[in-house]
């Protein structure tokens, strides 16, 4: 008796948690195929409540599935390639905040590679190419890879009029090829990278050779901040405590602008070597 009531409670929270995450995965699926057609617009979610009122969703049921939302974009990826497909197929104005990137290379990458042999070099979120780019430059050989399909042809345009290679690969944070002591240098500039995850450390760690450097410009968390974390910030001191091991040739956690203009932000960033 006690054998079957509790494999009918399994059961019944079995298709509870199975019912839920269908009705997850079915308000999600609503906003994908919104926001693949919607305009460009710094909130999407904004965008998206403003129809489902239209709609004649009630103001309560709105806010619960905002709420939702929220917490899925900080779970999920897809949505990210589809914002930046939207970026990059804008014709580029020069000015990096009407962009919404930059297209000169970063001032850190610039720092980290002085003296340093050219090798193989690794950048996560390659965007529009302007690290690879200025990198290949100096002779290092370059791979980028990207979620956004419309990245990768931006960046080997770039290339061309440069009159350089890159290798470009279409692929998330999660399912890129990082490999085993295949990288002397990787770059993450502002890359949508879940550096809060130590899986995704690991791996980044794992792929780069002894000597090799790591150099990161990201966000960190304002102090007292709640909510799901969609823009991978990280805490303070959590980089320098993931690349325990490594040398810091620098570090440094402090408000700031990123180079394509803005906003302001708590910003990390970090030059390592391997040891």
């Amino acid at each position: 008796m006690r054998r079957a009531l509790l494999a009918a409670v399994l059961l019944i929270g079995l298709v509870a948690l199975l019912n839920g995450q269908s009705d997850k995965d079915a308000v999600w699926n609503a906003f994908i195929a919104w926001f693949k057609t919607a305009p460009p617009a710094g909130n999407p979610l904004a965008g998206y409540g403003a129809k489902l009122q239209k709609d004649g969703k009630a103001p309560a049921d709105v806010k619960q599935e905002m709420t939702l939302l929220t917490s899925l974009m900080a779970e999920r990826s897809d949505w990210i390639a589809i914002h930046y497909d939207k970026v990059y197929v804008r014709p580029a104005t020069g000015d990096p905040v009407a962009d919404g990137f930059a297209s000169r290379p970063s001032a850190l990458v610039a720092d980290a590679i002085k003296g340093v042999t050219p090798g193989a070099a690794l950048d996560v979120g390659i965007g529009q190419g302007r690290n690879a780019v200025f990198l290949a430059e100096l002779g290092w050989t370059v791979t980028g890879f990207d979620i956004s399909t419309e990245a990768l042809p931006a960046s080997q345009a770039n290339a061309r009029k440069a009159g350089v290679r890159l290798t470009t690969v279409n692929a998330s944070y999660e399912a890129f090829d990082y490999r085993t002591d295949r990288w002397d240098l990787i770059v993450v500039a502002f890359a949508w990278a879940p550096l809060e995850d130590p899986a995704f450390v690991a791996r980044l760690q794992r792929s780069l050779r002894p000597g090799g450097r790591v150099v990161v410009e990201h966000f960190t968390q304002p102090a007292g901040q709640t909510g799901p974390n969609i823009t991978h910030r990280l805490a303070p001191n959590e980089l320098r405590s993931r690349f325990e091991g490594f040398e810091m040739v620098s570090y440094d956690e402090a408000e700031g602008v990123g180079d394509w203009g803005g906003p302001g932000s708590q910003l990390v960033k970090m030059i390592a070597v391997k040891r």
